[in-house]
């Protein structure tokens, strides 16, 4: 899974950029250069990493600008979760709109609504129609899937030099733009997802839970009626709903139905099996070490979620590697679709077994046994009765067999290792003393620098801090990571496909 593969076409077509001196940073997007100055926020509002000098082209700062929105729609919502399953699905379809209007003006790539039909000659194939074509495309992707968005949105626009409104003719790069955005968008309004519910996302299917929703603070186990399968839990009043049920018919992109991919059905309660995954996770709890701690806090994402945080890998590689729009175009749409179709895959999952989460089944099963476990923010390891277990970190509503963290994340490493043409990462990120939002001013107690070598590294710390978190099991982990290396393959062939001209 780990073994060198052959760099994609666009990586041979790399646009180096580390050279532009002072004078094209300052340029005026009518150039087909953007400013980049050390204030932009889309490598440093995480505290990830320092910008450095790379010019960062439309395609990222458009990717940036998704992600506000999603952030901006947490805050108007009153939380600082949100799902998953809708955030890929959103960058998937700006990023789709994106390589659809940037395709029109390579040489070979076809878009995945018109193929080549749309193409524009040779002399029409400037840097700057590039990035007026793909500003107009995301801008309208933007706008419908983000209403309330809409007046940031425009801004947005405007601040890279362009009219929301402008009158633009349909061969026009604003005209290109709209019309395949419009294409994707009107082919997505027919997914699956129910963007256009009232309300929107809202489930289909019909979904509900075996069990009775709870208190968190008065679990009482002879309410539980089907112990295994997952349980809502009621959250500062709110009751959980299982997050887009709906997303497990979703309509993918290179997925051949959602549940292409399967994984070993977890085991029964009660079982030998399913007693080894309890012991495992009390054992992980007692033993929280800072790091683990760290690990499990910082691939939260309380921020973004998944797949938030795989955009700054794909923001990481583009200034490593010093990408232009040509690369960035392709990674971020590779990248997404990946991320989307881990997100319906892992909820197909999710959806066909509807397995408990730790953070309810262990409670039930351990009640009146005296266990040793992490007792809460600043009480370290304590003993406790069972039936007071809790998770180190805050648990999501939905079930737990298959891990979202560990599908998004596999399928995001094999990806870029496959459009890269390597596994070698080397991003890092410095959890300093004190900073747990779970645990503040306690933990950690020394910084504590967490390090990822390779994509398939960081992929496995994704995963694992799942368990450490306390929310879910080796069982949800291992075959995630794997499903996902296996999404990410059949991801990167088909937009390989694209890129080559192949327009199914």
């Amino acid at each position: 899974m780990t073994q060198p593969v052959s760099p994609s076409r666009t990586t041979r077509r790399r646009v180096i950029a580390a050279g532009l001196g002072a004078a094209g940073a300052l340029a005026l997007p009518a150039t087909g250069l953007l400013p980049a100055t050390g204030a932009w926020a889309a490598e440093t509002r995480t505290g990830r990493r320092a910008p450095g000098t790379h010019q960062v082209s439309v395609v990222v700062r458009w990717n940036q600008a998704v992600m506000d929105a999603i952030l901006a729609e947490y805050k108007i919502a009153g939380t600082v979760f949100g799902p998953a399953t809708v955030n890929a699905r959103a960058l998937a379809v700006v990023h789709n709109a994106v390589f659809d209007a940037w395709a029109c003006y390579d040489a070979r790539a076809a878009g995945t609504r018109f193929g080549g039909a749309l193409r524009r000659p040779r002399r029409e194939r400037t840097l700057a129609n590039k990035n007026e074509a793909i500003s107009y495309a995301a801008h309208t992707a933007m706008r419908d899937l983000f209403p309330n968005q809409a007046p940031a949105a425009d801004s947005f626009l405007r601040s890279l030099g362009y009219e929301p409104d402008a009158a633009a003719g349909p061969d026009t790069p604003a005209g290109i733009g709209r019309r395949t955005a419009q294409a994707v968008l009107d082919f997505r309004h027919q997914d699956g997802a129910n963007q256009l519910g009232t309300p929107a996302y809202s489930d289909t299917t019909g979904y509900v839970a075996r069990n009775q929703p709870q208190a968190v603070a008065a679990f009482d186990p002879a309410l539980v009626t089907a112990p295994e399968h997952w349980l809502p839990m009621i959250v500062n009043g709110r009751t959980q709903k299982f997050l887009t049920p709906q997303m497990a018919v979703m309509t993918p992109f290179a997925l051949t139905r959602p549940d292409q991919f399967s994984v070993p059905a977890p085991p029964a309660y009660p079982s030998t099996r399913l007693s080894d995954a309890i012991e495992e996770l009390l054992e992980i709890s007692e033993n929280l070490t800072d790091e683990r701690k760290a690990i499990a806090e910082f691939w939260l994402n309380a921020d973004v979620t998944p797949p938030g945080a795989q955009q700054l890998w794909g923001r990481f590689v583009s200034a490593r590697d010093c990408y232009g729009v040509d690369e960035d175009a392709p990674l971020f749409f590779g990248l997404n679709m990946a991320e989307c179709d881990a997100a319906i895959g892992s909820w197909a999952i999710k959806r066909q077994f509807d397995f408990a989460r730790p953070s309810t089944l262990i409670p039930y099963d351990r009640r009146g046994q005296q266990i040793r476990s992490w007792g809460g923010p600043g009480q370290g390891t304590v003993t406790m009765d069972g039936l007071h277990w809790r998770a180190y970190v805050p648990v999501p509503p939905f079930p737990a067999t298959v891990s979202g963290h560990s599908t998004f994340s596999g399928a995001a490493a094999e990806f870029l290792r496959r459009f890269t043409g390597t596994d070698s990462f080397g991003d890092s990120y410095l959890f300093k003393a004190g900073t747990s939002t779970i645990e503040p001013g306690l933990t950690p107690a020394v910084d504590v620098t967490l390090t990822w070598p390779t994509f398939t590294a960081a992929a496995e710390q994704a995963g694992i801090s799942r368990l450490y978190g306390g929310m879910h099991w080796s069982f949800d982990n291992g075959p995630g990571l794997e499903m996902g290396h296996k999404i990410g393959r059949v991801v990167h062939r088909k937009a390989e496909d694209l890129l080559h001209g192949s327009h199914a």
